[in-house]
């Protein structure tokens, strides 16, 4: 008699078919558990995303809201600005250069201290970007136009961002190219 037959015989086929039965009820049971920890996580990933993408559309309206009350203030907001939702533009030197003559702007300079050696924007104030998050506040909030720049444009495009989320006064303004492309005129620090 093999062991499969004497298995039969001294369990009965219908202790087989029950202890068949609880393994698999057990593996079932595993299975569920599984299925059901990988449809939680799903649930939680899914509402995380809905959060995320609710609080991205809230950002993105707030942006257009304010974009749309400074048109209905006479004020000016370029195409570019509104296809990227910015609260911020680019000038050019020469552009940036009349605003300074005119005295209709001011300039924030948010280079380093060793890069202001070589001139800055006579009457910019100078606060370098690894300060502003803590000097902000400094600067005037009497709604005028702002002109940030540094070195090339890439931190002080960074600093307009930055300005325009703590909802700062007046157009924000980037000097494109950054002091590199100041045609003019130059202070010392």
């Amino acid at each position: 008699m093999d062991e499969l037959s004497f298995f039969l015989l001294a369990w009965g086929a219908p202790s087989l078919c029950a202890l068949v039965a609880l393994i698999l009820a057990i593996v079932a049971k595993r299975e569920a558990s599984k299925a059901r920890s990988i449809e939680d996580e799903l649930k939680a990933d899914v509402a995380r995303r809905a959060s995320n993408l609710g609080e991205e559309l809230r950002q993105e309206l707030q942006v257009l809201r304010r974009q749309l009350a400074t048109v209905a203030q006479g004020g000016r907001v370029e195409r570019d600005e509104i296809l990227e939702g910015r609260l911020w533009g680019d000038i050019e030197g020469r552009e940036a250069a009349t605003l300074l003559e005119a005295g209709t702007a001011r300039f924030l300079d948010v280079r380093s201290k060793g890069e202001m050696a070589a001139g800055i924007v006579p009457g910019a104030q100078l606060v370098p970007i690894d300060e502003l998050e803590e000097r902000w506040r400094e600067l005037p909030r009497d709604g005028r136009t702002l002109v940030v720049y540094c070195a090339a444009g890439g931190r002080s495009a960074a600093a307009c961002e930055f300005l325009a989320a703590k909802e700062h006064p007046g157009r924000l303004l980037n000097l494109a190219g950054g002091f590199s492309a100041w045609s003019g005129p130059r202070a010392k620090p």
